[in-house]
């Protein structure tokens, strides 16, 4: 992905295939997003954006882009989305987590199963996840 990408991005609303993030501090809560995505209709997660989507960037390291690949490697089955580090100021970076629809849904992080609603992040009912699942 590309700056130019990012700033489009950005320009729409948090959506159920859109999240911000300001920080990567917020992984846990990322990853269950991207769980979410991918047992709905894929999306992207952008850390380094306010939740109105102001474009500011934190500063990345070779950590924190482990940091963010371990909690999404807590997804089941493993999943392999596009995580790109993304210049956007001088030192800040905008980290974009892309993935499609999964393949053999339903994924869990940790043991549960999320879906997206609207712009937000749920946990999945057991009848719900039953119903994807056969």
């Amino acid at each position: 992905m590309v700056l130019e990408s990012i700033l489009a991005l950005a320009a729409e609303p948090e959506s159920e295939t859109l999240e911000f993030k300001l920080t990567t501090g917020t992984r846990r809560e990322a990853a269950a997003t991207v769980c979410a995505m991918l047992n709905h209709r894929g999306g992207h997660v952008l850390f380094g954006v306010t939740p109105k989507g102001s474009v500011v960037g934190q500063q990345v390291s070779d950590r924190t882009m482990e940091e963010v690949g371990a909690e999404i490697q807590r997804i089941d089955p493993p999943a392999f989305p596009e995580v790109g580090r993304i210049r956007v100021a001088d030192g800040l970076d905008v980290i974009a987590v892309s993935v499609n629809k999964g393949s053999v849904r339903p994924y869990q992080y940790r043991g549960t199963a999320y879906r997206r609603v609207g712009n937000t992040t749920v946990t999945m009912s057991a009848e719900e996840y039953n119903q994807m699942l056969f």
